[in-house]
């Protein structure tokens, strides 16, 4: 291949690398800054003629997204933290079994628990609403702890098992031969070794604490602790017109911690993911 034509070809792979690059950014972008630009609008100005800039820009719809939404996001803030901090404290330890260590009906057990991610979590509704209800767990930010915990704790075992298996045979007894204990071999070698996985499960646990609609409708009420996704609904559907500027407000808002929490933590993501 002559260099004329080597470089013809470097010149289509770089346009259709960076064409490719410039739709999917479009695709990604355009829906959140039009959404961003419809909550400045007042209602009269969200229908009509296409266009990007608010021609008589108003802050009430931030202002009303903000007040409804001051008590459900911190709900949902609680709920979330306590959902991934509960599902840390119980799948540490039980992946960190199936991942290092030998016991009769290892396999059986795991892929025990991994098939209940194949079950329709819907379900399973009827039966944890009555079993809250008998507990005192029904509309309660720990019921919502627990309930969550059906979801999250089949894929972190699987995600931290795969992690811990992963890591050198021989690193805990290397550890003892500098006077660790197992159980300080755990705490001060394995876990930190271990801190991508953890993160990630950890952020993902925050993610369906964050997001679960479904669990968050059927187990709160407007009494109790409901969270910021179940107030976006009411949102949608109270009242006799839908008011788009502050359903984009209030979904611009609940969307942001997530946002952030994965800017701070996507380094972490990608070695968890990687190994």
């Amino acid at each position: 291949m002559s260099v004329k034509q080597q470089g013809y070809g470097d010149y289509l792979y770089k346009i259709a690398l960076y064409g490719t690059l410039v739709v999917l950014l479009a695709m990604a972008l355009l829906p959140f800054i039009y959404a961003l630009s419809i909550s400045f609008r007042p209602y009269s100005e969200v229908f009509g003629t296409v266009h990007w800039i608010p021609k008589n820009p108003t802050l009430d719809p931030w202002r009303t997204a903000f007040s409804d939404l001051a008590t459900p996001l911190k709900n949902s803030f609680l709920i979330a933290t306590g959902t991934a901090v509960l599902s840390l404290i119980i799948t540490i330890p039980g992946a960190y079994v199936f991942g290092r260590k030998q016991f009769p009906g290892k396999d059986i057990a795991f892929y025990a628990i991994i098939v209940a991610l194949l079950f329709p979590y819907i379900l399973l509704i009827v039966p944890i609403v009555d079993i809250w209800n008998d507990f005192g767990l029904y509309n309660t930010i720990p019921g919502l702890w627990l309930a969550y915990q059906v979801f999250v704790t089949p894929f972190a075992i699987w995600i931290l098992r795969d992690f811990f298996e992963g890591l050198p045979d021989n690193i805990e007894e290397a550890a003892q031969v500098y006077g660790c204990t197992q159980f300080s071999a755990f705490l001060r070698v394995i876990l930190p070794l271990s801190m991508p996985a953890i993160i990630a499960v950890g952020f993902i646990s925050f993610l369906v604490g964050w997001n679960d609609f479904l669990f968050a409708n059927m187990l709160t009420t407007g009494s109790g602790p409901r969270p910021a996704v179940v107030q976006l609904f009411i949102s949608t559907t109270g009242g006799e017109q839908t008011s788009w500027a502050l359903l984009m407000a209030e979904t611009i808002l609940i969307g942001t911690p997530p946002t952030i929490l994965y800017m701070i933590s996507r380094r972490y993501l990608g070695n968890a993911f990687a190994t």
